[in-house]
């Protein structure tokens, strides 16, 4: 009691500007664990001054991210070591230590839906949810939204929903209705990206087209039953690979090789990126690197999500991985297991890993960490 009394004496001589001053430069993973302090320090960390001057001190520093192959639980890529949250390892091995811990007599049964810049879905055998979509006021998350669809969506093209939201604290169903006939929808593993949920789908007819099924979870009105359909950019093209969208810098993103015929009858491999704006998709970067000439040797991976310029590829030929570090140049850079930066960042890969296995058989999804500081949804499903 005397050392406890002492140390609250201590910090009575530190004015509350100058406490958050020094939390805004701490990185998240102290900042967090001073919540549990007292109530007073509690009401600090989550104040909106805290969090702009956070932000002030962090606005050039990325986050801790990886790239996770959803079936066999992998880590693919993983980005650590930053200063946002200060980290020492790469999510992966935090997510695998924690299922350890967590269900020691259970592990093999327990496995993550889902990834979100708010935690993860644990999954214990059969209960499938689909995702999970959040709703942020000024850099707070202010309600959350576990969702499930109906697996039947896959096969009918309906798109049943059953919700869940921390704000009213009840289920509800939901039954979307689609502009046109679908003929599937994926129900697993949809994109979160700012309280909409992107599900890849197919349309339903003799000429079958990949299509991105959105829906709004915080639409109002006869909107909030509605949802929207929007065909890929490339539906002409035949492209190589199965069509897949990602996020980067808060915008959904859609990367794929495409093939073209050319005059010579020879046939021409082109990268090319998009990013979804108002409802449209607006090209970022189409190259034809002399390097893709050769045949198809690189298989695209992942954007990194703070740098839209930056995307991760697999080099068959080379059995390595590969980043550009400027997509309208072309410019490609080989990568070993691990590489460090000078600002003492780590980007891994996997040491063994066959994108034949898990690219082609199974989607990988992005874990991010938030790069601001709110209230994280505790409570266990």
């Amino acid at each position: 009691m005397e050392s406890g009394t002492k140390k609250k004496k201590t910090m009575a001589y530190y004015t509350e500007d100058l406490m958050l001053n020094i939390l805004s430069r701490l990185p998240l993973k102290c900042i967090t664990s001073f919540a549990v302090v007292c109530k007073e320090w509690k009401s600090i960390l989550e104040s909106q001054y805290l969090h702009d001057l956070f932000m002030s001190h962090h606005q050039n520093s990325h986050t801790s991210w990886s790239l996770m192959c959803r079936d066999t639980q992998k880590e693919v890529v993983a980005h650590y070591r930053c200063e946002t949250w200060g980290l020492p390892r790469s999510l992966g091995s935090y997510i695998s230590s924690f299922l350890t811990h967590k269900f020691k007599f259970q592990e093999e049964k327990v496995t993550v839906d889902a990834y979100t810049d708010v935690g993860l879905i644990l999954v214990i055998e059969g209960f499938r949810p689909s995702a999970l979509a959040t709703r942020t006021e000024n850099g707070v998350v202010s309600d959350y939204k576990i969702v499930l669809m109906d697996k039947k969506s896959e096969d009918t093209g309906t798109i049943s929903l059953l919700i869940y939201s921390s704000k009213a604290g009840v289920w509800h169903f939901n039954t979307l209705h689609t502009p046109f006939a679908l003929r599937c929808v994926t129900w697993f593993n949809p994109v979160s990206l700012n309280g909409n949920l992107y599900w890849l789908g197919c349309t339903y007819g003799r000429d079958d087209h990949d299509v991105v099924v959105s829906h709004n979870l915080y639409a109002t009105g006869l909107d909030y039953y509605q949802c929207r359909v929007i065909q890929f950019p490339d539906v002409e093209n035949n492209v190589n690979f199965r069509r897949a969208c990602t996020t980067s810098q808060g915008s959904l993103m859609y990367m794929n090789i495409i093939k073209e015929d050319k005059d010579d009858g020879s046939v021409m491999n082109k990268l090319c990126v998009w990013r979804l704006h108002s409802k449209e998709w607006q090209i970022v970067s189409q190259i034809s690197p002399a390097c893709m000439k050769r045949g198809l040797n690189y298989y695209p991976l992942a954007i990194n999500p703070f740098d839209a310029n930056k995307m991760y590829l697999w080099s068959e030929l080379h059995k390595c991985f590969v980043s550009t570090t400027n997509l309208n140049k072309g410019k490609f850079e080989r990568h070993k297991n691990l590489e460090c930066s000078s600002d003492g960042h780590v980007l891994s890969f996997a040491r063994e890993w066959n994108p034949f296995e898990d690219l082609f058989d199974s989607f990988s999804s992005k874990f991010v960490l938030p790069r601001s500081l709110h209230r994280i949804p505790s409570r266990e499903w």
